[in-house]
């Protein structure tokens, strides 16, 4: 993985790839045939593929999350100390977009009432600024991909589960 610190956070293409490569498209499709089909022809090889897959998916995810988070510091850097768990933090992030009074962003279902409440009582303290469009832009098309990740990720999660349960059985 790159030096985080010395990335490049103008475009995310430069950096996040993963995505876009075969390997990753070859497994998650054989991924999705085999969850469709109900059976797993060359599981260990597969399994094998899906674990680094995982660890990958994951290295991703820190990427993707770290270019968004660079971009909504000004917005609203708090944010970031408040919500930990990256995957939380972007579905936030794409809720509340470029919308300046939090009382008109509903946060119910992405994170417990009193996160909301303190995401709340933070945002109304804080100055933040407006994204610029392109900014604004970039930053929900990142949060996009990191919830692509997360579902292609929960997919593979499930497909070892199933070869689990399948093998065992």
């Amino acid at each position: 993985m790159a030096d985080l610190k010395t990335l490049n956070y103008d475009d995310l293409d430069n950096f996040s790839k993963l995505q876009k490569s075969q390997r990753y498209a070859d497994i998650i499709q054989k991924v999705e045939e085999a969850l469709e089909k109900g059976t797993v022809l060359e599981y260990k090889k597969l399994i094998e593929d899906c674990n680094q897959l995982l660890v990958d998916i994951e290295n991703e995810i820190v990427i993707v999350h770290n270019f968004i988070r660079e971009k909504y510091r000004l917005k609203f850097q708090e944010l970031e100390s408040l919500v930990h768990h990256p995957i939380d933090y972007v579905r936030v992030v794409k809720r509340i977009g470029n919308e300046m009074d939090l009382t008109l962003v509903d946060l119910e279902g992405l994170l417990p009432s009193a996160m909301i409440m303190v995401v709340s009582v933070t945002a109304s303290t804080t100055k933040g600024n407006q994204l610029p469009k392109d900014v604004l832009l970039k930053t929900i098309d990142a949060c996009n991909r990191a919830l692509d990740l997360d579902s292609a990720r929960k997919k593979v999660l499930d497909f070892v589960d199933y070869v689990i349960v399948c093998d065992t059985y």
